[in-house]
């Protein structure tokens, strides 16, 4: 029984560069974008709020 296996070892594969430029354009496409909702509707608690601290200063 022979007890000196040689192995080969694993092949290390290099990437290719990419240009810098064109990862930091990729990037900023996937990025996520914050979502922001304007609406009347949902407006009001605002405005709700306004009229209720104004209130609030007159008494």
């Amino acid at each position: 029984m022979t007890t000196n296996v040689v192995r080969e070892s694993a092949k290390i594969y290099e990437f290719p560069v990419r240009n810098l430029q064109r990862l930091e354009e990729m990037r900023l496409r996937t990025a996520a974008k914050p979502v922001i909702y304007e609406s009347g509707a949902a407006s009001w608690y605002h405005e709700e709020a306004i009229r209720e601290a104004e209130e609030a200063r007159k008494q």
